[in-house]
């Protein structure tokens, strides 16, 4: 049975299982061993289940009508099974030594139509024996006989081989009970009403023919069962001998209306009766003190408590003493000692109970033997008392039937009992105590499992309730069931049908009821245009009805239903998926409905339809609505609505985000963040409603089915065919080690046979799903062992003692502070040496499993903050090596192995920069650091596990990473741009290619052009000694942009060996400044284009003075933008025509579409923009998908430096993005202190904040009006008078100035315009006084790059 969803087909531990509950019928539930195990069948509906334990599920198999019987053959496996029409065979199927299922391999066929069957039993030999309603049908499964009982030539409906019956007679009244005695000699046989007990004998096994004779009783015949042969014994009919032995008799056990348990036993060879009536036990006498005795004597057997009887073959019994005798005991245990006086005479015992708590345990000697002449019959036959209990919690219904199954499991005792009231009970407890003479009820048996549900039809909805551990179920049919999952076992509270379609539940708590809950039901009753609210308590009792009409646009839309509340008042919102719906609010202690509302979103202005919507509450804010809808782009629509006094709703679109998901199929929203899945299943996105972000993606393995975030919780569970993924919620990291949302656990039911059509959490964490008329719950911890080794490493999993861990504590144990020996990036050289400093001393006299302080015992103002400390020394070469072997030593606790050798690696970094700390500034630092950092990350990538600690880099493998942007627009901005480039080029010992310098990005943050002539006439020099010999035609695009045909001529000249020598340097001769020259030159790039060759197609649009086309060429396609800016710059300078094209055409464009700021505001950058280079870096991103790494931190540092006199209108709300995304990485206190220190430009053009946050809140504790986790920025409160006695910052003014008069938007107006037209004045002026400036001045002639001397970069700073 292969799976369709991800992950292994292994089935999951479960904590609590509800296969179902079992149909009403005497032969629902059969239990059996195969290979060594005990298995328990018994179908719920149309399905059959297979278990072991009250918590495993080994199959569910489905079957097209109702079965009503089923029996099993011991030792074999094999099990049948029949429905009114058709009865199957099931033989297992094993793999390995512990994977079993069931598959139907024969279908046997009744020739009468008419009659339905009623009971099965199986004989010897693979024979099955049906009795119905009109005929008695004996059937033989074996592969032998299907010459007597051939198979029919038409295939089944399931392509089954079919059996057709071996002989039949016919019954004068449908068959209740129909049982193959143990040697298959006997067949006994009652029907429904009959107080007659036929008993037919076998006088050929061969052909039907019987003799038979009838056992009378004095009232209707309600059970009967044979005693198995003891099994140590074996069957006679095994050792192929049909006669019956005198010493093996076979008894009947027969119970009628009397109360009395008849034994009959079968007599000798040579007796005229087949069997013989051996003894009674009158089961209402039997239990004392009962209130049967007290009832009158002259009452009708019907009127009399009801008695319920086990029997347990001496055999067994036995067995079970002998092993409560072997085990280990200190005490002499007077139990035990009862027990093995009981157990001397080898008697079968029968256990009455009442149902009432009280239960009797009586022994019949010598039922199963050959009678001693010696011993007296009647002191043989008559039953003796074994044990007596009253409060036994084994507990049955007044008037409902039930049915038992026992064995034992070495000294343990187990006891199911089928209730016909819809439930299966597992009981268990050991043998000394439950035939004890003196323990108390309570103490004897135990519950192990409670197994009930729906039967009707697969369940389609689940709820949990918010608190607790109540479960709301209904299936396909409308049936309704309350029951709670308790630890201590499960129950059911109320069952309810309601008319029509059932399309969702909702539950919110009952404040009058500690732990109870009341339930919203959304249905369609009989007419589909309308729509009925139904609200119910837990117990079932109806508290009102809330009818909805549907509008004729609202046909086939899918409709949810959500309630949240707190003690006064309760909303509860019925939402279609086109964004139309109703609700109504509750006064939650009555309850009574306050208002009844109904609402419409407006169309997006995109024009794009809404594919779904839904609704977010919250109960501290019962008054605010939030639902999130997504249309058929995939972009999430955020809508707000205020319940007001009168009870009506106004939805406000207030955000929109893109999802990356177009045609979503399923949309699942929390109060942070919103889950939608692709239109096929395969691919899940996860975006925060606060900023927008999508902070998880990829692709799945499987169908995504269901989506279901945790309430109050940063959980989610994805939903497959057969398995849960549960995900929390990480924090953000550049690196990517872990993504933002981890896979904390796999809940799978892969191999039973059934598929996942609901889930839902409860209220403790724990997961829920349902699967046909099973409900599985699954535990909410997970074990250590099944979590990544990086996530048991950053929670120091190796340091508990735990077992497992809760999956609510892991999600906020992911999200916690990070220690400051973290290496994560943070930009603060000066902080981290100071920390570094401090985590070698600490770490000397630190081991592991000793506490390690985050702060390093540091105060918190000491390390982020005014009062910060200063640095305790440089970090030196020195000083790195011994941290490094501290850290080789040791393992550091909160972070994972890969994380500590990523920090070895940013130690090593930092030694590096440190000698060059006094020659850089802090944008050359970033710059440096990056870059060494991710040559150690190549050189750790590419060592090959050689056995030792590094490896061994694999030769000529040149350790050049891409800078990114980010880097890049640090160093465009660095004042010591010139000993950066010193150093990097001593690096690669004068010898930078063009794929160097395109990785290192030095063409587009060097701003000194005889710097940049220097290194492209080094590149020139380096393409054209790349080949052997030279070939000038690689150096040609690097000459030409330089303005030096010169040069390349004099190449060409001396390239005597190149076949086109002559014809280029007769090319080269020319004037292009004539027109056809240019032609001639423009005809041979086009030409060059045709054969592939476009970076020399580019070099021939330069020589024909067509530079658009030359960088064109090397954008599009050379796809390499670097090198297109390169010849932008250097052929016609910065600010020019050429370059901004370039810019705005290629660049900037495909910035935008990633909505990277560090490249937008580089674009601006270059092209002397400087206002817009630093309101890229702030400004918010419409239309783009957002990611945090769009937002990051840093980008404030680059905009505090790139920002002259004035801020931006965008400066508030950048920096409460940046600590929302410093709080997600972790630095909590770096996060602090932007907010707190931030120092406020006055803004060029004041605007209102957006109207995205709540009244009353400071725009991070709140997400569109719900309300966010709590944070260290939820304590700043706001300071109207600010005044101006210092800078301003984020603790002085957290609500933007409103305006006062209706002039405001007038006045917002003329600023913004006034102010449009001074940027156009200044862009004019710069670009007039630049671009000559770059295209006349005079440089000297090209040389050869001369290696700078050693001394200058000293002398650069004036040493």
């Amino acid at each position: 049975m292969p799976s369709t969803s991800p992950g292994n087909d292994t089935p999951s531990d479960f904590v609590q299982i509800l296969p179902g509950a079992p149909t009403t019928s005497l032969q629902t539930l059969s239990t059996f061993s195969f290979r060594h195990k005990r298995y328990i069948a018994y179908f719920s509906g149309r399905q059959l289940n297979f278990l072991t334990s009250p918590t495993i599920l080994v199959q569910a198999l489905t079957f097209p009508d109702p079965p009503i019987a089923i029996a099993s053959e011991p030792h074999t496996g094999k099990v049948a099974v029949a429905s009114k029409k058709d009865v199957w065979v099931l033989e297992p199927h094993t793999e390995g030594w512990t994977k079993v299922w069931w598959v139907k391999t024969l279908f046997l066929v009744r020739q009468d139509a008419g009659d339905e069957a009623k009971c099965l039993s199986w004989g010897s030999a693979g024979e099955v024996l049906v009795g119905g309603s009109k005929l008695l049908c004996l059937f033989s499964t074996l592969p032998s006989s299907r010459t007597s009982s051939p198979a029919d030539e038409t295939a089944g409906a399931e392509n089954l081989e079919e059996r057709r019956m071996l002989w039949s007679k016919d019954v004068s009244s449908a068959v209740q009970h129909a049982a193959f005695s143990p040697s298959a000699e006997l067949i006994a046989t009652c029907g429904v009403y009959d107080r007659l007990v036929k008993i037919w004998r076998r006088l050929s096994f061969e052909h039907g023919l019987f003799d038979y004779t009838y056992i009378p009783h004095p009232g209707t015949v309600t059970h009967l069962e044979w005693r198995p042969l003891d099994t140590q014994s074996g069957s006679p009919s095994e050792s192929g001998m049909t006669g019956r032995y005198e010493d093996d008799p076979e008894i009947l056990y027969t119970i009628a209306t009397d109360g009395l348990l008849r034994i009959w036993r079968t007599g000798g060879l040579h007796d005229l009766d087949m069997l013989l009536l051996y003894t009674t036990v009158d089961l209402n006498s039997a239990m004392p003190n009962s209130p049967s005795l007290i009832a009158n004597e002259d009452a009708s057997p019907q009127n009399k408590a009801a008695r319920y009887a086990i029997t347990i073959p001496s055999e067994q019994f036995c067995d079970a003493v002998t092993a409560a005798i072997g085990l280990p005991t200190e005490k002499i245990s007077h139990s035990l000692e009862h027990l093995k006086e009981t157990a001397s005479k080898e008697p079968d015992v029968a256990i009455t109970l009442d149902g009432h708590g009280r239960m009797s345990a009586w022994g019949v000697q010598s039922i199963g033997h050959k009678r001693r002449p010696e011993t007296p019959t009647g002191w043989s036959k008559r039953a003796f008392h074994i044990a007596h209990a009253e409060g036994l919690p084994m507990r049955m219904e007044d008037g409902t039937n039930a049915r038992f199954e026992a064995w034992f499991e070495d000294a343990m005792l187990n006891v199911l009992v089928h209730h016909f009231g819809g439930a299966v009970q597992w009981w268990s407890g050991d043998v000394e105590s439950f035939f004890s003479p003196s323990a108390a009820g309570g103490d004897r048996v135990r519950e192990l499992a409670w197994w009930g549900g729906h039967s009707s039809g697969p369940i389609s909805t689940l709820l949990g309730a918010s608190e607790g551990r109540d479960i709301l179920s209904c299936d396909n049919c409308g049936n309704v069931l309350s029951l709670t999952a308790a630890t201590t076992g499960p129950h059911e509270r109320s069952r309810y049908t309601l008319e029509g379609r059932i399309l969702d539940l909702a539950v919110f708590a009952d404040v009058n009821d500690r732990g109870g809950h009341f339930a919203a039901l959304l249905h369609s009753p009989s007419d589909p245009c309308e729509l009925e609210v139904v609200l119910r308590h837990r117990g079932g009792k109806v508290l009102g009805r809330l009818p909805y009409v549907l509008e004729p646009e609202n046909d086939g839309a899918t409709w949810s239903l959500s309630a949240s509340g707190n003690s006064e008042k309760t909303v509860i919102v019925a939402l279609s998926s086109n964004g139309r719906g109703s609700g109504c609010t509750l006064n939650t202690t009555q309850p009574a409905v306050l208002h009844l509302m109904q609402f419409s979103l407006p169309a997006p202005e995109s024009g794009n339809g809404i594919l779904h919507t839904a609704a977010v509450l919250d109960a501290d804010h019962v008054d605010k609505v939030g639902l999130v809808c997504v249309d058929k782009t995939g972009a999430l629509l955020l809508y707000h609505m205020d319940i007001d006094d009168r009870g009506t709703l106004d939805p406000a679109l207030i955000a929109t985000f893109e999802s990356v998901v177009p045609n979503p199929s399923i949309l699942a929203a929390s109060n942070e963040f919103a889950a939608v899945a692709s239109s096929t299943g395969d691919e899940l996105a996860i975006v925060n409603l606060r900023d927008g972000y999508v902070e998880h993606r990829h692709a799945t393995g499987g169908q995504i089915r269901h989506i279901v975030p945790a309430p109050k919780h940063h959980l989610v569970a994805i939903g497959y065919d057969t398995e849960v993924q549960i995900l929390a919620q990480g924090r953000y990291e550049h690196h990517g080690d872990m993504p933002a949302w981890i896979l904390l656990k796999r809940i799978s039911i892969a191999g039973m046979g059934l598929t996942i059509t609901a889930l839902t959490w409860l209220g403790d964490g724990s997961v829920a799903l349902a699967a046909g008329t099973c409900i599985f719950i699954s535990s909410g911890h997970v074990p250590m062992q099944e979590l990544h080794k990086d996530v048991q490493e950053a929670i120091d999993a190796k340091l508990e003692s735990w077992k497992s861990h809760e999956l609510t504590s892991l999600s906020h144990r992911l999200k916690k502070p990070l220690p400051v020996w973290h290496p994560i990036r943070h930009g603060h050289w000066e902080l981290a040496s100071s920390l570094l400093h401090n985590l070698v001393h600490k770490l000397k006299f630190w081991s592991e499993g000793d506490d390690l302080h985050p702060l390093l015992d540091v105060p918190a103002e000491h390390v982020y903050g005014s009062e910060r400390a200063p640095i305790a020394g440089t970090l030196d070469q020195d000083l790195a090596d011994e941290l490094m072997q501290q850290l080789e030593e040791k393992d550091l606790p909160e972070v994972s192995q890969t994380e500590q050798e990523r920090l070895k690696r940013v130690v090593q970094a930092m030694a590096y920069c440190s000698t060059h700390v006094s020659a850089l500034d802090n944008g050359a630092l970033r710059y440096l650091f990056n870059w060494k950092l991710g040559i150690l990350h190549m050189k750790a990538a590419l060592a090959l596990p050689t056995g030792q600690p590094n490896g061994v880099l694999l030769p000529n493998t040149p350790e050049v990473p891409i800078m990114h942007w980010r880097e890049i627009a640090f160093a465009h901005h660095s004042s010591t741009q010139q000993p950066l480039l010193d150093i990097l080029i001593a690096h690669y010992d004068d010898r930078i290619t063009w794929p160097i310098a395109r990785r290192l990005g030095l063409f587009a943050w060097l701003s000194d052009r005889y710097a940049l002539e220097q290194i492209f006439d080094s590149l020139a020099q380096s393409a054209y000694r790349s080949s052997s010999p030279p070939d000038p035609i690689n150096a040609s695009l690097f000459f030409l942009a330089m303005h030096k045909k010169p040069a390349l001529l004099a190449l060409w000249r001396i390239a005597t060996w190149h076949r086109e020598q002559r014809a280029t340097m007769a090319f080269l001769r020319r004037d292009f400044g004539i027109a056809g020259n240019k032609t001639a030159a423009k005809k041979n790039a086009y030409a060059l284009m045709g054969k592939k060759r476009f970076d020399y197609a580019a070099a021939f649009f330069l020589l024909a003075e067509d530079a658009a086309s030359a960088t064109s060429v090397l954008a599009s396609q050379c796809e390499d933008t670097m090198l297109a800016i390169a010849v932008a710059r250097l052929y016609a300078g910065d600010g020019s025509a050429l370059l901004r094209k370039l810019v705005e055409d290629r660049v900037m464009p495909q910035a935008s579409k990633d909505g990277d700021r560090w490249a937008m505001s580089w674009c601006h950058s270059i092209l002397l923009q400087q206002d817009e280079a630093a309101e890229a870096l702030v400004m918010p991103l419409e239309g783009v998908v957002r990611r945090w790494e769009q937002d990051d931190p840093g980008t404030m540092a680059l905009y505090a430096a790139v920002r002259k006199g004035e801020g931006s209108e965008w400066e508030y709300e950048a920096v409460l993005r940046a600590a929302r995304v410093l709080r997600r990485m972790g630095l909590w206190l770096l996060a602090l202190e932007m907010v707190a220190r931030w120092e406020f430009k006055t803004p060029r053009v004041m605007r209102p904040l957006p109207t995205r946050e709540i009244e009353g809140t400071n725009g991070v504790g709140q997400v569109n009006g719900i309300a966010e986790a709590p944070s260290m920025l939820d304590a700043f409160a706001d300071d109207a008078s600010t005044g101006t006695k210092a800078a301003p910052s984020m603790l002085d003014a957290f609500e933007p100035p409103t305006p006062t008069t209706a002039a405001a938007p007038v006045v917002e107006k003329t600023a913004r315009e006034a102010k449009a037209a001074e940027l156009l004045k200044k862009m004019k002026v710069k670009k007039e006084a630049a671009q000559p400036a770059a295209m006349n001045e005079k440089k000297p002639e090209p040389t050869q790059f001369k290696e700078p001397d050693a001394n200058s970069l000293l002398d650069s700073f004036g040493f």
